[in-house]
């Protein structure tokens, strides 16, 4: 059963309390969890926050008249969670943000985003949350490569008219591939539904990157042997992204070969072809691979250094 309003005040008011938007994003950036992310320019973190935050939705969390830590809530979703120091005590912290989410959000299910990995074992551990996914972020300098692909296939830019045929290309890929294992626990979500979604990620990427100029950074290959299309690479400049708002820090956001085209080299080609593009704005890329993924031995041949990792965990109330 959920608290009624009268407790949720009383809960509200002795521990968790709304905060300023401005005052909530500086006390991330500074007190956010080291392990988070690879640690660019603090104004680029400040920003991002503001961007990506709903009005009243960020939260301080007190200890008595102490500013003990703070996190955002938004609908069910909790995300940018942080301690002040010295208070350290991660089990305290999470009982009362996970109370207060379930009762504010009046949902039994809640999603937590971007989970350092101290605070998702503690997560996992203490509160039965369940760990859904964990990325781990890679970079690397940019830089000029020579580019050799199979001679049965060719580089062609993405069209309007290529997307459908693009987000059908990236479902295979993942269903097929070690992605598929983040879908595991999404039991209710249908495959349409999923390709929906990868639809809809296509479509911002398009529209961000065409804002930011970097539009030519989305490489597709084509087969010799049909003119269809045998694998997509999506790179730019994310403009909404934390790490490269500012900074024109490029990022691969999809690289999909189709199952029956992989092992030709493609995806190789395509991502050296990202890099040396890349190059020409931005003097770092980074990517993002599923912790266990064996695209990371890759990743790691072509120049990648593993960096931060953050966690997707779902926390339910029976």
């Amino acid at each position: 059963m959920f608290l009624g309003e009268s407790i949720l005040k009383e809960l509200v008011l002795k521990k968790v309390l709304e905060a300023n938007t401005d005052k909530c994003a500086v006390f991330h950036t500074l007190y956010k969890d080291s392990n988070k992310f690879f640690p660019f320019d603090c104004n680029e973190i400040v920003d991002n926050f503001m961007e990506c935050v709903p009005e009243n939705s960020a939260y301080f969390m007190y200890d008595n008249s102490n500013l003990i830590g703070g996190f955002t809530l938004n609908e069910n979703t909790i995300n940018f969670p942080f301690m002040v120091t010295p208070f350290n005590d991660r089990n305290e912290f999470w009982k009362v943000v996970l109370e207060f989410a379930v009762h504010k959000s009046m949902n039994k299910e809640i999603t937590l985003n971007r989970i350092s990995e101290i605070d998702s074992n503690e997560l996992v551990n203490s509160y039965n949350a369940i760990l859904k996914y964990s990325i781990r972020r890679m970079y690397r300098p940019t830089e000029q490569f020579t580019i050799i692909l199979n001679e049965n296939f060719y580089f062609d830019e993405m069209e309007e008219k290529d997307k459908a045929e693009i987000t059908k290309i990236i479902f295979e890929a993942h269903s097929s591939g070690y992605t598929s294992t983040a879908w595991e626990l999404e039991e209710n979500e249908s495959d349409n539904e999923i390709k929906n979604e990868i639809e809809q990620d296509v479509e911002k990427w398009f529209a961000s990157f065409k804002n930011k100029n970097s539009l030519f950074m989305i490489n597709i290959v084509k087969s010799k042997n049909d003119n269809k299309i045998a694998g997509v690479c999506i790179t730019g400049i994310y403009p909404n992204s934390l790490e490269y708002s500012t900074a024109n820090f490029a990022t691969i956001h999809e690289i999909s070969v189709k199952p029956i085209y992989q092992r030709n080299g493609i995806a190789k080609a395509m991502m050296l072809k990202a890099i040396s593009e890349a190059s020409v704005i931005s003097p770092i890329i980074t990517l993002g691979v599923l912790i266990g993924n064996p695209s990371e031995i890759l990743y790691k041949k072509l120049g990648f250094l593993p960096g931060s990792s953050y966690y997707e965990l779902i926390y339910k109330i029976s």
